[in-house]
């Protein structure tokens, strides 16, 4: 790495060799003695980690290696000493990750990468647009819940099943609003004017089949609240099929005045869809009309997938699936899935060469319980990677940081998680880096894999050799690289890898507690002070020791006092205490 204001680094990431650059150029090869193939498995092919103290540039690290700033790359290759110098890996699909909501996220996404952090999928999950903050969240978190049913779904079907994920009964969901204007005709602006009149017919019909609906379940009602309930059924019902014809009209509308005056329908429409319902006139619509450029024609029958969502959401919705309004239902978490699927499944029919791919939302989906952070950490993580390892298989390329990318994936892809273990259980932390070797290569099957992560956690750092690890300091406001080869990580204890690897200077108990010892031992052993102490002041430090779970710390401590004070009776009560305590541990072995 090389740029203004300092001076050339090298980073090895732990390949089979460590390289070392001077004045761009590759000056001295030696062998990784810590090269473990055999840890990485076949599609893994190399696992990194950056550790550093606050502020030491790990995040830096992970945006250059993303866009390709500032940086000379060594490819190596199947021989034991051949590789390749380059000044990019563009040719490798770099995906970032972050659970943070960053205030300035990557200044450009160059060629062939992703941005998944908190930053960029609120703004990727409102579509681009600017709102209240209300609006966002609500966008965002609807989003997030999508993502998150699909990984359940996902992860309940492989055998390696280590985390219980939270298990949604119900999942909320509710309709969107689409501008109203959109299905007015005497509104539209690019929809194609041959279809226009249709479209009108269709909405009129929705609302005249629906009054038609409720008036015959006004004459024959028995039971009020009965009453109300059907009456939210068959609002819900026509209200999803305005919905339809919205989404439909707003990608109509996307396409801008391309088909104007390119839209085709029978001549008889009009008798057509009089003589059918709505579910029939919608369908019958999508079945015979479409658009035209020159002589190719497109058939709106590629989307008849709307009708079977619909008929989908009817089949399961009764009188006993609404909260709050008639607009919002409760449906399983199994039925959530089909839905979403169901819905994918009509929103991908518009990938094409005639219309865009179209991210605004028919439904709003919110869990039915309350999440722990670590358990949304856990979600956010894999379900953002399973996301975007699903829209690479259906070449589904959304994204307000880049253009097409999505044809330029290769094989190769590079995954940098910036503390994706953030808010996670010590337990969840000692298992994280199998986790990512258990799932990333299930979700990107097929793909040649490198993956690189920071992270605060000591458990983590004993997962990796040491030559796969990279030890950032900041040291009077510049970032140093450590020396590996004097680094303890590969199976060592947490205590040394406190000390020697995340830089924790002054011991290993919180600081606190720390400085409370501190002024302790001060009392105690100042000329004088013992003779100053007062009754209420000695059985304060007594009961500070007592409650130290720290035996060697608890005891001399005790020994220093008892010398202090000249009298051994607290100490000795402290040994008669945990003598009591091993006869008892020996009576239940």
């Amino acid at each position: 790495m090389f740029g203004k204001g300092h001076e050339e680094i090298t980073i090895n990431l732990g390949g089979k060799n460590l390289y070392y650059f001077k004045n761009g150029e590759v000056s001295n090869v030696q062998p990784n003695h810590y090269f473990l193939e055999d840890l990485l498995g076949s599609q893994i092919e190399l696992f990194s980690c950056i550790v550093g103290n606050n502020g030491s540039g790990k995040t830096t690290i992970l945006n250059q290696i993303a866009n390709s700033h500032y940086c000379w790359y060594v490819i190596e290759g199947k021989g034991e000493y051949e590789y390749e110098v380059v000044d990019n890996i563009e040719h490798i699909h770099r995906v970032y990750y972050s659970p943070y909501l960053h205030h300035k996220t990557f200044d450009s996404v160059r060629n062939n990468s992703k941005e998944l952090s908190k930053y960029a999928m609120i703004s990727l999950d409102n579509h681009g647009d600017s709102g209240l903050l209300d609006d966002f969240l609500k966008a965002h978190h609807s989003e997030n819940m999508k993502r998150w049913v699909e990984f359940n779904h996902f992860y309940k079907q492989q055998e390696f099943l280590q985390v219980s994920l939270p298990v949604f009964s119900t999942v909320d969901i509710l309709l969107n609003h689409f501008d109203y204007s959109l299905i007015r005709p005497d509104r539209f602006h690019e929809t194609s004017e041959q279809l226009r009149p249709a479209i009108k017919l269709i909405t009129q019909k929705i609302k005249d089949e629906q009054a038609i609906r409720e008036g015959e379940i006004r004459q024959s009602r028995t039971q009020k609240t009965r009453t109300n309930k059907v009456h939210d059924l068959i609002r819900f019902e026509y209200d999803l099929y305005e919905l339809l014809i919205g989404k439909l009209v707003s990608i109509l509308e996307r396409a801008g005045n391309h088909y104007l005056n390119e839209g085709y329908i029978p001549k008889n429409y009009h008798e057509e869809l009089a003589a059918r319902s709505v579910r029939e006139s919608i369908l019958w619509f999508l079945e015979n009309a479409g658009v035209f450029a020159g002589k190719e024609v497109y058939s709106f029958s590629a989307h008849v997938s709307g009708i079977k969502l619909t008929d989908y959401i009817l089949s399961i919705v009764t009188t006993e699936s609404f909260k709050d309004n008639w607009r919002k239902i409760h449906v399983s978490q199994e039925e959530a899935h089909q839905i979403i699927q169901l819905y994918e499944t009509f929103n991908n029919s518009f990938i094409n060469e005639w219309f865009e791919y179209d991210k605004t939302p028919m439904f709003f989906f919110t869990p039915d319980i309350v999440i722990s952070s670590g358990e949304q950490a856990f979600l956010n993580l894999f379900s953002l990677l399973f996301y975007h390892a699903q829209n690479i298989k259906n070449k589904v390329d959304v994204d307000y940081h880049s253009f097409d990318t999505i044809p330029k994936i290769g094989k190769d892809i590079m995954l940098l998680l910036d503390e994706g273990d953030n808010a996670f259980h010590p337990q969840w932390k000692k298992e994280y880096v199998k986790y990512i070797r258990d799932t990333v290569p299930i979700i990107f099957k097929g793909y040649k894999i490198q993956i690189i992560i920071t992270s605060h956690d000591p458990l983590t750092l004993s997962d990796f050799p040491k030559n796969n690890v990279v030890f950032m300091q900041k040291v009077g406001g510049r970032t140093r690289i450590g020396n590996s080869e004097s680094k303890l990580t590969l199976g060592a204890n947490v205590s040394d890898l406190l000390k020697d690897s995340f830089f924790i200077n002054d011991g290993q108990i919180g600081s606190f507690i720390a400085g409370v010892i501190d002024s302790i031992i001060n009392l105690i052993t100042s000329k004088g002070n013992t003779k100053k102490l007062k009754r209420g002041q000695i059985n304060e430090i007594q009961r500070i020791i007592l409650a130290l779970d720290e035996p060697i710390l608890k005891f001399k401590l005790a020994e220093m006092l008892s010398r202090a004070l000249g009298t051994e009776d607290f100490e000795r009560q402290l040994i008669d205490d945990e003598i009591q305590r091993l006869i008892e541990r020996r009576r239940s072995l």
